[in-house]
């Protein structure tokens, strides 16, 4: 097995196969087994388990995810590191290789190009067969993943976020996610502070969020300019929720944070319901009007929806 984390391996594979690391991808691999081995751990992988990972990188997260896994599907959008990505899972036949967009990924409700895999709870998680048409496993699907910055909120819109039809694709039973520090300060932000956003209502709605650690800049090469955390997602129960009302506080959410200086009277004026229904909501709500939406937590927001 290739020690891929140790950076004298990297070096060589990276120099072996001609390849440059690209700022775009936002590629900044860990050469830390600790803080590799503790993802893994932080996501509770058995060997029933199905994960999918983003961005694989060079694979050390990889290798060590397939050895605790029973499968694993590594999305990678870049075609050039797919030669060493292989090389590094060489002699891991539970390890599927996908190179494609994650956000183009259908992890659920697609059936062109994809294995049904069951999940165990009725639930799918749906697998591109682009490469191969891997065997299904009764397990539960995982997503682990280092995401570069500029596609951390789009990821999380795509799992948790109902599409245009309404529906809300099923997550995965787990999300361990490395982000920017400041990216996870903000998914987590308690309401009132400055950090606090619409995707952090959407977060907190949906999941139980947690921060796991922090890694210093120093664990990656090449070095990137800003510290990250790892967190962890687990889905709520919102069995007892109204999916129509989850739409309709977001339509409010999005008003609200589209205007985030402005009192809920205003900004929430923009979300298509009457004044009336407004005010009637907010009374019976309990919620002052002259609030502003980052004072409101994701509960308070789908109650506020429930009386529209």
């Amino acid at each position: 097995m290739i020690e891929i984390w140790k950076k004298s391996e990297l070096d060589r594979l990276i120099r072996a196969y001609g390849f440059h690391y690209s700022k775009a991808y936002g590629q900044n691999f860990l050469t830390d087994r600790n803080i590799l081995e503790k993802i893994v751990s932080g996501a509770e992988i058995s060997p029933d388990d199905h994960v999918v990972e983003v961005g694989p990188g060079a694979g050390a997260l990889t290798v060590l995810l397939a050895q605790a896994a029973g499968r694993v599907t590594a999305v990678e959008i870049d075609e050039r590191i797919i030669p060493l990505l292989r090389d590094a899972t060489a002699g891991l036949p539970n390890v599927e290789i996908v190179n494609e967009d994650f956000l183009k990924f259908e992890m659920t409700r697609a059936d062109n190009g994809v294995t049904k895999a069951d999940n165990g709870d009725g639930s799918l998680c749906l697998v591109s067969t682009r490469q191969r048409e891997p065997s299904p496993l009764s397990a539960p699907c995982k997503l682990v993943g280092n995401l570069p910055y500029y596609i951390t909120t789009p990821i999380i819109a795509k799992l948790f976020e109902p599409g245009a039809d309404g529906i809300r694709p099923a997550p995965p039973s787990l999300s361990v996610l490395m982000v920017q520090k400041e990216v996870a300060e903000r998914l987590l932000s308690p309401p009132g502070r400055k950090t606090y956003g619409a995707i952090s209502v959407l977060v907190q709605y949906y999941t139980e969020a947690a921060l796991l650690f922090t890694v210093s800049r120093e664990a990656f090469f090449p070095k990137p300019g800003v510290d990250s955390a790892v967190i962890r997602l687990r889905p709520r129960d919102l069995s007892g929720d109204d999916p129509a009302v989850a739409a309709r506080m977001f339509r409010l959410v999005r008003a609200g944070f589209d205007m985030r200086r402005k009192t809920l009277r205003n900004s929430l004026s923009r979300a298509g319901f009457s004044d009336e229904a407004m005010q009637a909501a907010y009374a019976a709500a309990g919620i002052d009007p002259g609030l502003r939406a980052e004072t409101l937590s994701a509960r308070e927001f789908y109650t506020l929806a429930s009386y529209l």
